[in-house]
């Protein structure tokens, strides 16, 4: 989708929805990365991205597309927050829609540092990595 005119308040809640899908996978704050790293991925300008995540602009239907892909959000839900966030059992967190963030399903400092660690990993050696932990992960529920 071409850039498009509007209010501030619709950008705001766009870059608030986006960067909330961004912390449900655990990819780096900002300040600590986000910028750079999904510049990098998507490969679009590291400023039109910071336009994003600040709420200062829309991206382009292509990139809109590569961050419902990266995040497992509905496109339509991060460019206008219609309907549910993600389809039924696609959300990166497990069967819930919502974070995890008290009791016994918080994420540890090790998980933590691992997801990040991961992130920023090239994607042919995550996508190695992961068939190898499913394997395992498969071996051990036998």
């Amino acid at each position: 989708m071409p850039k498009r005119k509007s209010s501030t308040s619709e950008t705001s809640r766009f870059s608030d929805r986006l960067n909330d899908a961004l912390d449900n996978i655990f990819f780096p704050k900002l300040g600590g990365g986000r910028q750079s790293r999904l510049s990098e991925l998507l490969e679009v300008s590291s400023s039109e991205v910071g336009k994003w995540l600040k709420g200062e602009s829309f991206p382009a239907t292509s990139a809109l597309v590569k961050l419902s892909e990266l995040t497992k959000a509905r496109s339509n839900w991060l460019l206008s927050g219609q309907g549910e966030p993600y389809n039924k059992g696609k959300s990166p967190r497990g069967k819930g829609e919502n974070a995890p963030v008290t009791g016994k399903d918080k994420l540890n400092k090790e998980a933590f540092d691992l997801g990040k660690a991961w992130m920023e990993l090239p994607k042919l050696q995550r996508e190695v990595i992961a068939r190898v932990i499913r394997e395992l992960a498969d071996a051990h529920q036998s």
